[in-house]
This record gives structure tokens, C-alpha cells and sequence, in this order.
């Protein structure tokens, strides 16, 4: 069997533990799988194609440098996206600017139809304009909310990531993110369905 086919069929950590042991092949493979996905965790930081493209890149680079730090006992995609993560949040702290995303432009460019929040169904013209409505007031709901409950609710709805994976990213605990997002998600709603009652 090709070592390419090999790969494709290793898991992350897997594939990891390969690395460590100087099959730098495996590397491709993860950038294979996860490019794409880490550009769009980094857009949502930066708000900048080429900066994104640049912290991409620079997040397999470091994940190379970090092989034999990584604990193949933990799952792979957190570690990774907290690379990426910090290399976002200090990006952004060096040009002394914090720019987020706004959901509506990440939504659109990194999860189409599978952001369960932002899901309604419009048959007519009467119906997509309501859509749009409720969606808008979503929308300006969410950016009212602190950086770390908007990125939880990011992290959560569109990343699809677990609690416990929220955690390892946020060096928090997974009870303490699950209440935050339960917290947020109450206040969403009572916001929002002010709104709607009124549309």
C-alpha cells in the first residue's frame, strides 16, 4: 500500500506520533485535512484573508517545531486550534488592534447551512425577508456579547467542537464553559425573542 493511502487512513494522533519519528509525511497529511479549516479559524480572529493564509501557514510550523511536545493521549484538533488561537490573539495584540468577524461574514465563508443557530427555512420571498430579519437580530445580539462568550458560541455552533475541546482551547474547564454557553445562549434568546415578537 502507498504510504499516502496509509496516511490518509491514520488518525491525527496517529499520524503525530509518526511525525515525531521522522515521517514528515505526515505533516502533508494534516495540512491536507485541516488547512481550509484552520484559515477560517483564523479569519475569524484577523479579518484578513492574508493574515489568516499567514497564521495558517505559520500554525502547521509550529505544530512541526512542537511534534515532540505533543501528547498523542490528547486529541489533536484542540491542540492545534490553540496554536492557532494564540498566534491570532497575539497578532492582533501586536498591531494593538482587536478585529473580529463578524458572524454573519464568518458563517457565510466557513460553515454554509451548518451553523444550527443561524438556521431557518424560507420557502417565499415573505418568508426569506423574515429570515433575514431574525437573522439580523441574531446577528446584533451576538456582537453585543463579551469576545470570550462570542468565541464560545464561535467555537461551539460553528467550529461544532465539544465542551471538554472548548476547554483545552481556552484553558478553561468544561463545566465552566458549558455554563457560560448555557448563560449566553438564555440571554440570546430573551433577546432575540423581544425582537421577533415585534416583526
Amino acid at each position: 500500500m502507498p504510504i499516502a493511502d496509509s496516511l490518509a487512513d491514520a488518525n491525527d494522533e496517529h499520524l503525530m506520533h509518526l511525525l515525531c519519528r521522522g515521517t514528515d509525511e505526515a505533516l502533508a497529511e494534516l495540512v491536507r485535512r485541516y488547512q481550509n479549516d484552520v484559515f477560517r479559524f483564523s479569519l475569524y480572529y484577523v479579518k484578513n484573508v492574508e493574515v489568516a493564509k499567514e497564521m495558517a501557514q505559520e500554525t502547521f510550523l509550529r505544530i512541526y517545531s512542537a511534534r515532540d511536545r505533543f501528547d498523542t493521549e490528547r486529541s489533536f484538533k484542540p491542540w492545534m486550534l490553540c496554536i492557532t488561537r494564540n498566534l491570532c490573539l497575539n497578532e492582533l495584540k501586536r498591531k494593538k488592534t482587536v478585529l473580529m468577524e463578524t458572524l454573519e461574514e464568518y458563517a457565510s465563508e466557513a460553515r454554509e447551512d451548518s451553523g444550527e443557530i443561524l438556521r431557518w427555512d424560507a420557502t417565499d420571498a415573505s418568508e426569506a425577508l423574515m429570515a433575514d430579519e431574525r437573522r439580523g437580530a441574531l446577528l446584533e445580539a451576538l456582537n453585543k456579547l463579551s469576545r470570550d462568550a462570542r468565541e464560545m458560541v464561535m467555537l461551539r455552533y460553528f467550529e461544532l467542537l465539544s465542551a471538554r475541546e472548548i476547554a483545552e482551547i481556552m484553558d478553561s474547564t468544561e463545566g465552566a464553559v458549558r455554563t457560560r454557553i448555557h448563560r449566553t445562549l438564555r440571554q440570546l434568546r430573551k433577546h432575540c425573542a423581544h425582537i421577533w415578537e415585534t416583526m
